[in-house]
């Protein structure tokens, strides 16, 4: 058993008829029966046939999608998202392929299908499965985190039973645009991807590098690799090229435009790309405790006073954010003597944040209510970041600078009685114009023999070589704007902070 996601074209003129003819449907009119097709390959060669004016990449994707609605068998499982509702079909093939010659262009490639559930709230299905959906390609295979158990639960039952363990990334980039081409999307965590490429790091020419490559080869990420958790995941498919869904006959642009466009207009947007922190680069927390309207209102007070939280969100059936419990609320309540249901005491406007807005412009909001609940898309609830929270972060990425600019004022000051001549021969036009030595530097006089017996310093001269070594490369990192807080180098941090405290051993100015 498989599933599959299969759109009802661009602007979902194909959706309505699928539903009431039990169908799926796909476009590219301009092609005729496939029946007789029996690899890739030959539908490829229809295809160039029918449109020989297309680049070979994008005729090559068409192939692949067409050679996959083909190739579903009966009995797998099928979504169509809605175009213009927040909901789905979900359905079971129960048919052939099909090609219906009488029937208007754009709907004359078809599959039977037993619509099983036909408006299934698009909050209903884990975000993690709604991104997979959401490539821009007509046909796309739901292959991974056990998609197509799940698309079976989600028409058994309506509700998606959700996905905890890893994800397993490609092995190299080659890996990746295979597996694109193959099933249409490929979900890893933003560390993943960017390692594809050697890096571990989320800083200003990492994201360009990345960005670059990844339009050159004409895939896209949603979100964005700058906007999720580093361990956070996100969907690889094709960028958007030759209309919405890369399929004539769904309503595309029909201005020729090709791989090689779409990817230089990726790359213009990488070089505009807003740099600055987002809400979904913390690490909030997401094993969230929520209740609903209906619960008793104890059920919101018990757990509140068991784990001293000031706020409780409260979600319906799909998790979808309703409201909060708050303190505050449960007060108000009592004094009015409303205190059946969680309902007669939340606040039904809570404070909330999507991962990709600007964190900064937040700070205000958060610092005021004291918590932002982190919802996606669909407003469904996917963590919660305190005020508490939220200081902890903002020292992790302070106490840094902090830290080192401490440092290299001691050292400044530990040094300041060289005269010139005494320091070592790269580093003295340096002082003489007046400038600031580099950590580099520094190590360069802790080098220098006689530099060394003047420090007149009670530790191992290598020993403090190494550990400078180790803080100037840290240095060097943190000149670097970077996504990820700087606690993912907690080692060169706690190295850095070490180094400080012998500094400060010997470095006996009064004023501290």
């Amino acid at each position: 058993m498989r599933a599959w996601t299969v759109r009802g074209g661009r602007d979902g003129e194909r959706e309505e008829k699928a539903l009431a003819e039990e169908l799926v449907i796909v476009g590219w009119e301009e092609v005729g029966d496939l029946g007789g097709c029996g690899s890739l390959d030959e539908v490829a060669e229809l295809l160039a046939t029918a449109y020989p004016e297309k680049k070979p990449g994008t005729r090559d994707s068409w192939a692949r999608q067409l050679w996959r609605f083909m190739s579903m068998e009966v009995g797998d499982y099928v979504v169509m998202p809605r175009k213009h509702l927040r909901v789905m079909a979900v359905g079971r093939l129960v048919g052939p392929y099909e090609y219906r010659a009488q029937a208007a262009p754009g709907f004359r490639h078809v599959r039977r299908t037993d619509w099983v559930r036909r408006g299934v709230e698009r909050a209903a299905v884990r975000g993690d499965l709604r991104d997979s959906m959401g490539a821009f390609s007509t046909v796309s295979e739901l292959s991974r985190r056990d998609a197509a158990a799940r698309v079976r639960a989600i028409a058994e039952t309506g509700s998606d039973p959700g996905y905890d363990g890893a994800v397993t990334p490609p092995a190299d980039v080659g890996a990746l645009i295979e597996d694109v081409r193959d099933d249409g999307v490929r979900q890893l965590t933003a560390r993943d991807l960017i390692a594809l490429w050697g890096w571990q790091r989320r800083t200003t020419d990492v994201i360009d590098l990345v960005d670059e490559h990844l339009a050159s080869l004409g895939l896209q990420v949603e979100p964005h690799f700058t906007a999720a958790q580093l361990d956070g995941l996100v969907t690889v498919s094709a960028a958007e090229q030759e209309g919405a869904e890369e399929e004539p006959g769904d309503g595309s642009r029909g201005d020729g435009a090709s791989r090689e466009s779409g990817a230089a207009a990726d790359s213009d947007k990488a070089k505009e790309r807003d740099l600055t922190w987002r809400i979904g680069n913390l690490p909030f927390v997401r094993d969230v405790v929520t209740v609903h309207e209906d619960d008793e209102l104890k059920q919101a007070t018990t757990p509140m006073f068991e784990h001293e939280y000031s706020q409780i969100p409260v979600v319906d059936r799909n998790h979808v954010l309703r409201g909060v419990i708050t303190w505050e609320g449960i007060a108000r309540a009592q004094i009015g003597g409303r205190t059946a249901t969680v309902r007669n005491a939340m606040d039904p406007h809570p404070e909330a944040s999507r991962v990709d807005q600007e964190l900064f412009r937040q700070l205000d909001r958060i610092q005021e209510s004291g918590f932002t609940v982190i919802v996606d898309g669909e407003n469904t609830v996917i963590g919660i970041l305190t005020s508490t929270d939220l200081a902890g972060q903002l020292k992790q990425r302070v106490e840094p600078f902090i830290v080192l600019e401490e440092l290299e004022r001691r050292l400044r000051r530990l040094t300041a009685g060289f005269s010139v001549e005494e320091l070592p021969r790269d580093i003295r036009k340096t002082r003489q114009k007046g400038q600031h030595l580099s950590l580099g530097q520094y190590r360069s006089i802790v080098a220098d023999p006689e530099c060394w017996k003047k420090l007149d310093w009670p530790f191992d001269q290598q020993d403090i070589l190494a550990r400078l070594k180790v803080v100037s490369k840290y240095r060097n990192d943190l000149a670097h704007w970077a996504v990820d807080a700087p606690s993912e180098d907690a080692e060169a941090l706690d190295a850095t902070a070490r180094l400080l405290k012998l500094l400060k051993v010997v470095d006996r100015d009064p004023s501290g």
